[in-house]
C-alpha cells in the first residue's frame, strides 16, 4: 500500500486535472470493479473486502479529502498489476472502464468524435492497446503513432486497427 500510494503521487503531480472528474474516474472504477467481481460469482462483503476495491476505495476517500498522495488520474494500472497474470481479465476491465466512460460522457452531452477525443478515453484506449499487445501499461505511448499514421486521427479506426494488427501478429 505504501508503495502504491508512493507511485501514485508523482502521477498526481504530474498528470494535474480536475479533482472532480478524478473523483468520477475512480468512482467509475470502483463501479466496474464490483460489476466485474459480481460476474465472477462474489457478492456483498466478499466484494467490499477485495483488495483492488479496498484500494480504490481508500484511493476515492483520499481524494474527497483533498489528499495529493493518492490523486493518481488513472488507477487502473496499480489495479492492474495487482491482478497478476490474467491478462484476458486485465483488458476486459480496461474495456469495461472504457465503455462505462463514454456512456458517462454521452450522458454530460458529448458525442462521437468528441468522445473519442477526450483525454481519458485516450488514455485507457492506449492504456488497452498495451494490455492487447502484452505489454506494460507504462509502454501505452508506444502503439499509438503507428496507428495514428495509419488512421489519420479517427480514434475507432485507430482500435480497429491496431486490432487487426495484434491478430495477424497471433
Amino acid at each position: 500500500p505504501a508503495a502504491a500510494k508512493a507511485a501514485a503521487a508523482p502521477a498526481a503531480a504530474s498528470g494535474g486535472g480536475d479533482a472532480d472528474a478524478q473523483i468520477k474516474a475512480v468512482g467509475d472504477e470502483i463501479r466496474t470493479l464490483k460489476e466485474k467481481l459480481k460476474a465472477e460469482g462474489l457478492s456483498g462483503k466478499k466484494i467490499n473486502d477485495h483488495d483492488e476495491v479496498k484500494k480504490l476505495v481508500a484511493q476515492l476517500q483520499a481524494l474527497k479529502e483533498g489528499a495529493p498522495a493518492a490523486a493518481a488520474p488513472l488507477p487502473t494500472p496499480p489495479a492492474a498489476a495487482a491482478g497478476g497474470g490474467d491478462l484476458d481479465a486485465q483488458i476486459k476491465a480496461v474495456g469495461d472502464e472504457i465503455r462505462t466512460l463514454k456512456e458517462k460522457l454521452k450522458a454530460e452531452g458529448l458525442s462521437g468524435k468528441k468522445i473519442n477525443d477526450h483525454d481519458e478515453v485516450k488514455k485507457l484506449v492506449a492504456q488497452l492497446q498495451a494490455l492487447k499487445e502484452g505489454a506494460p501499461a507504462a509502454a501505452a505511448p508506444l502503439p499509438t503513432p503507428p496507428a495514428a499514421a495509419a488512421g489519420g486521427g479517427d480514434l475507432d479506426a485507430q482500435i480497429k486497427a491496431v486490432g487487426d494488427e495484434i491478430r495477424t501478429l497471433k
